[in-house]
């Protein structure tokens, strides 16, 4: 798999099926609208920070107080429907199994 993919291994010690599945589905729509470039940056961002951010539940605030290349990928996920849900479902996994600090943005 991809940068993403490995990215987001790091930061969730979960390794089940349906998990695994989340991330490769999330990666691959990924790749359908991030340069090879956005898509380092972006695993890189989800390695230093350990979250994975639910765009459409930031505020706008929160969203302009990302880095800067981190708005320009947030914008693409969240103008993406596809990816949108898929960010979502990563998220809601990693926060079925314990890992809010990981999943912070998730509306319970």
């Amino acid at each position: 798999m991809g940068a993403v993919y490995d990215a987001l291994l790091e930061v969730s010690p979960d390794r089940d099926g349906e998990l695994l599945e989340g991330y490769r589905a999330y990666e691959s729509t990924l790749e359908g609208i991030l340069t090879p470039e956005q898509l380092a940056t972006y695993a890189e961002y989800i390695r230093h920070s350990k979250t994975v951010r639910v765009f459409d539940e930031m505020t706008s605030d929160q969203i302009a107080a990302l880095p800067p290349e981190q708005i320009l990928i947030a914008n693409a996920i969240l103008e993406n429907e596809y990816s949108l849900m898929e960010n979502r479902r990563v998220a809601a996994l990693l926060h079925q199994r314990g890992q809010q600090d990981t999943a912070q943005d998730v509306d319970a």
